[in-house]
């Protein structure tokens, strides 16, 4: 059975709100079957939002009984989370297990990017600069410690300052790129108890967006991580905060257990406890969804007609907001020259990739952006397969034999490269044939991820779904530097689109917004900065057993559900 939520353009909301109004604690799913089509500006609150139709219905929700309320629910995903202290998190398995424990002060509203409160109940701002929140009085940590502003201001004091002693060590890169050095918090203020002004370098049009990445800008218990240490987030510490689920254990490479929060201040969830397994190979992990020893199963693109064919489960499925691609290191030779980055992409068929490795389930990205994000620019096209004209470049660029290199794929599945391995064995074939030898590399996860920044891959492959709809989450998070200085991960300096990323960030004009963004695309495009190659629908697959599921794409959804048997 498969499920459907078409989504045609998500909603866009420029998040300078005058406020908010509080909203009633999250409760049981509804039914919700809506088209809507809205295009506005209301001047005096600053608030621009566009939607372009929006459908989504849900089967009528069934109230479990009583005996239903004790499920264990297991999730086979393909490789172990990283780190679990919130803020310095980057990777989404690690995300996946925190946000069911840590929450931030905003989150998104299902499938669209208006923000609703959480943990703060309402904000205002005259000015976009200067923000004032109301905190939801009453809440507590896991280990019954209050939550209120001055937690907020620690938390605010560790993402932004790398001097904080509570950091130990460890980069905070998603607030760096996220918020960046002419962009980012100036102060934090205490006024009372429950209300907590936060004061910005500059006025900003995606202040809400951004707080409502839920995987890095959680609040985290103070006391916890400073008795902790640097065992905090770790396998040999715990995790503590405010959530639905409580942290119980982590086994390495194996499994992360999360048990019911019954004092959650949304009402107690559904499930029991969720067990998060690794199963890194794909037809094992398969095997056991259709088995039903796991509930829900991240599946490779070349399994899911299999499982549509299967009575047992579901497929649920929402619009294209990942990109997978290949990146380069740009201050090492030869990928420092733009002929050698061009030739990589002109060589590669990479629009024979999609058949083989993601049938239905993927499409070959003509940008960076998909068309659902906002600044998506629809001129931009994938580069044509050519290996004459990549030879040319190699000659141009002095290397008319070609080169050798290494070429690192990832040692976990991922939407956008479910079968990494054999994909990047085809680009590898393809490479050949214009005298580019590639050394396939890999290596654990964690260690992947911090290599991909310290020099050690010249050639990678990676991918990037958005958190939260906006395009400073895409092209910010990836191309933005500080002007005069590249981009660490990938040495990429190009100081226009930095400009052009930094105006984004501040420009409240929705269709301003939108041209600055597509500029910088076709910058980037020219500067073949990333070879794009494919964009790919957020899928779930889950066992009929599993009730309750609403479609929510920037955040977790596991204390609605429930098990019927």
């Amino acid at each position: 059975m498969k499920r459907w939520w078409p989504v045609l353009s998500l909603l866009v909301v420029l998040t300078m709100l005058l406020g908010a109004c509080a909203t009633p604690a999250p409760g049981a799913p509804q039914v919700v079957k809506e088209t809507v089509v809205v295009e506005k500006e209301v001047v005096q609150t600053q608030i621009v939002e566009k939607i372009v139709e929006r459908e989504v219905e849900v089967e009528s929700d069934v109230t479990p009984a009583p005996e239903q309320l004790s499920g264990t629910f297991i999730v086979g995903r393909g490789g172990d989370s990283v780190i679990l202290d919130i803020g310095p998190a980057t990777d989404g398995e690690s995300w996946r297990v925190s946000q069911e424990v840590n929450e931030p002060l905003v989150r998104l509203e299902g499938t669209s990017t208006k923000p609703i409160p959480w943990l703060a109940e309402s904000w205002e701002t005259e000015d976009s600069q200067t923000w004032i929140f109301h905190l939801r009085q009453g809440v507590k940590f896991h280990n019954g410690n209050p939550f209120n502003a001055e937690v907020v201001a620690w938390n605010i004091d560790r993402w932004k300052n790398p001097d904080n002693e509570y950091r130990f060590g460890r980069a905070f890169e998603y607030y760096d790129s996220e918020f960046g050095e002419e962009t980012g918090i100036e102060s934090v203020e205490v006024l009372d108890d429950y209300t907590v002004k936060i004061t910005l370098m500059q006025p900003s049009a995606v202040m809400l967006a951004k707080l409502s990445l839920t995987g890095v800008f959680g609040m985290v218990d103070p006391q916890e991580v400073m008795a902790q240490g640097d065992k905090y987030g770790t396998a040999a510490g715990t995790i503590v905060g405010t959530g639905p689920f409580k942290f119980v254990e982590w086994v390495p490479d194996d499994h992360i257990t999360l048990e019911r929060n019954d004092d959650w201040w949304g009402g107690p969830p559904r499930l029991a406890r969720i067990i998060f397994r690794s199963i890194p190979d794909n037809s094992a992990r398969f095997a056991e969804l259709q088995a039903g020893t796991v509930h829900q199963a991240d599946l490779a693109q070349t399994d899911l007609p299999a499982a549509a064919a299967d009575p047992n489960l579901t497929i649920y499925q929402t619009p294209p907001l990942s990109t997978g691609y290949i990146a380069f290191q740009q201050c090492i030779e030869p990928f420092d020259k733009l002929e050698v980055r061009q030739a990589v992409a002109h060589a590669v068929d990479w629009a024979a990739l999609i058949e083989p490795f993601y049938g239905d389930y993927g499409e070959a990205a003509q940008s960076f952006q998909p068309p659902a994000i906002l600044g998506h620019n629809p001129n931009i096209k994938q580069y044509e397969y050519d290996p004459e004209k990549a030879k040319e470049l190699l000659a141009a660029a002095g290397l008319p034999d070609g080169f050798e290199t290494d070429f690192w794929y990832l040692p976990v599945i991922r939407g956008y490269f479910p079968d990494s391995k054999p994909t990047a064995e085809a680009i590898a074939a393809d490479l050949a044939k214009v005298g580019i030898k590639v050394n396939l590399q890999t290596e654990d996860w964690g260690a992947y991820l911090d290599d991909r920044n310290n020099g050690k891959f010249p050639m990678w492959m990676l991918g990037w779904g958005s958190d939260n709809g906006d395009p400073d989450n895409y092209l910010g998070w990836h191309f933005y530097h500080p002007i005069g200085e590249p981009k660490a991960e990938d040495c990429y300096a190009n100081d226009k689109v930095a400009e052009l990323i930094i105006q984004g960030r501040v420009e409240p004009d929705l269709a301003k917004r939108e041209a600055i963004y597509q500029e910088a695309e076709q910058l980037i495009h020219d500067d073949a900065a990333r070879i794009s190659v494919v964009w790919v629908p957020g899928t779930v697959v889950m066992r009929n057993e599993v009730k309750g599921y609403l479609p929510v794409v920037f955040r977790s959804w596991y204390e609605n559900l429930w098990l019927a048997k």
